[in-house]
């Protein structure tokens, strides 16, 4: 080889591997942190299903709330998320029901978030939805 050439003898694999590499690093954090960060996003959404879930149910039951919370608790076990409390009614002055509210939380793990103590609190996700009744 002359010698103009061999001081750059290897830069093309040099810098394919930086790029290999701070690709790999770009892929794992978005494999660990995206599960978290779309819960967060995704949970409002189940949260807004479950609590048009309990009205419809509220209303064909006639207001029997072990009916909701049946019905609840089995759509939100098929979304791998559970109640996180009591669902709850809110009445007008006269005592008719006018709304009824749905708190929701789930949790996803993942290595980092799991091994990582104080990145713990970030993989629950909570909402409340009410949704009026008719």
């Amino acid at each position: 080889m002359p010698r103009t050439l061999k001081r750059e003898d290897g830069q093309v694999w040099t810098y394919v591997l930086n790029i290999l590499l701070v690709a790999a690093v770009i892929g794992f954090l978005i494999t660990q942190c995206g599960p978290v960060i779309w819960n967060h996003i995704a949970l409002r959404g189940t949260a807004d299903d479950a609590a048009i879930e309990a009205a419809t149910t509220y209303e064909q039951s006639r207001g029997d709330m072990d009916r909701v919370y049946e019905v609840v608790q089995k759509f939100l076990e098929d979304r791998d998320a559970r109640l996180d409390g009591s669902i709850t009614l809110e009445r007008d002055q006269m005592g008719r029901p006018i709304k009824i509210g749905v708190p929701v939380r789930k949790i996803v793990n993942t290595y980092i978030f799991e091994k990582i103590s104080y990145l713990c609190g970030f993989t629950e996700a909570k909402a409340y939805v009410e949704k009026a009744l008719q």
